[in-house]
């Protein structure tokens, strides 16, 4: 964990931009808004308030983004300060109260705000390009969703300059000449350029659209397994971008050995209420089968075993298949599955015995199958 928050934190030591970036491109001007002190304390209570004064969701979008870029300074301790936390409530509430932060926690607020508005957005991680940065760093910037359509932003840059927003609803592709996301999924574009930001030929036609929202819908190990695959296919080339896969990596081996621990111990549970079920009943057996209970009530007093001997293989079956399991000792549990199935299994063939023979002879199954033990 150690690790993770040391590389996390170098990715995240972002750099800004100096200068103009792009010709033909004039952006918006620059607008502001007042909000009273207490409202904008919370993400609740800001959103809310932007939300009553502003009717359109551009508007809506606009006053976040001016209210963002006017009230959040940039601050590089703060990419050893926020990191520290991983809770995304967190970090959020700690921009708010402390008004200064880097690109993550500018792209997190506004993205935060945007969501609180009913608009589908992100947080993208990426490397900038084509243009003069503090050092050579990551970078994090927005995707909103706006009438089925999805625009970028970058409230980090754009708090750095003292005329028109550079980089407010900007279209993917004018925002792929400065940006690169880490994820080429978040170029937003039918057909994604490779990491040098050159085009490449005969490349096929991504419908973006319909893979965001798949995207969006995963759970983080989902989410984690398809940027390894779409950062393995496009080719990672560069030091920033590399570091990032092995940060992606790193989440995925983090999640899948917390899955693996909650299969194996699942896997645990299944075998302890199957050695129950077995114990419990070779002790009503040992005991003449008294108290009295009817024959179809004792008739299933060993079915449950198998199901949970059959549970318990499939989740040791799941462990491994995303990183090589060296922690958990799995043949073990196997073999006294194996070993608990055998005795379970002899203990329903004496069942099965005694209950298809007669009342008054099902005494004497006893001391014959004690005779042979």
């Amino acid at each position: 964990m150690k690790f993770s928050l040391l590389l996390y934190g170098m990715l995240l030591a972002c750099g800004v931009a100096n200068g103009q970036l792009w010709n033909n491109y004039t952006g918006f001007g620059r607008f502001t808004i007042a909000v009273p002190d207490s409202t904008s304390r919370s993400a609740a209570g800001l959103a809310a308030y932007i939300q009553n004064r502003y009717d359109t969701p551009k508007a809506q979008l606009q006053a976040i983004y001016g209210w963002v870029t006017a009230n959040i300074r940039y601050d590089d301790d703060s990419s050893y300060y926020f990191n520290r936390s991983v809770d995304h409530e967190t970090k959020i509430a700690a921009t708010l109260r402390r008004r200064k932060g880097v690109c993550e926690n500018y792209a997190g607020l506004f993205a935060d705000l945007a969501s609180r508005l009913g608009l589908t957005s992100h947080v993208i991680y990426g490397c900038p390009i084509g243009v003069s940065t503090r050092g050579n760093t990551g970078h994090a910037w927005c995707a909103v969703n706006l009438d089925d359509e999805w625009w970028l932003f970058d409230p980090t840059w754009d708090a750095g300059f003292q005329g028109g927003f550079q980089y407010f609803m900007v279209h993917p592709a004018t925002f792929i000449q400065t940006h690169m996301p880490f994820d080429p999924l978040w170029q937003l574009l039918e057909k994604p350029v490779n990491y040098r930001n050159t085009a490449a030929k005969n490349k096929p036609i991504l419908h973006y659209k319909d893979s965001v929202k798949a995207f969006l819908q995963m759970d983080s190990l989902q989410q984690y397994l398809a940027i390894e695959q779409r950062m393995k296919n496009a080719g990672a080339n560069s030091e920033m971008v590399k570091l990032w896969q092995g940060y992606n990596r790193m989440n995925i081996a983090i999640i899948a050995g917390e899955h693996d621990m909650q299969l194996y111990n699942a896997a645990v549970d299944n075998l302890n209420t199957a050695t129950d079920i077995f114990n419990s009943f070779v002790h009503y057996r040992n005991n003449g089968f008294l108290p009295q209970k009817p024959d179809a009530v004792i008739r299933t007093m060993l079915e449950p075993i198998s199901i949970l001997i059959a549970e318990a293989n499939k989740k040791l079956d799941g462990i491994g298949l995303l990183v090589e399991n060296f922690q958990y000792n799995t043949e073990g549990i196997r073999q006294k599955l194996t070993s608990l199935r055998k005795r379970s299994v002899e203990q329903k063939e004496f069942l099965n015995k005694y209950l298809a023979t007669a009342l008054a002879e099902r005494r004497r199954l006893f001391y014959r199958h004690l005779k042979n033990l």
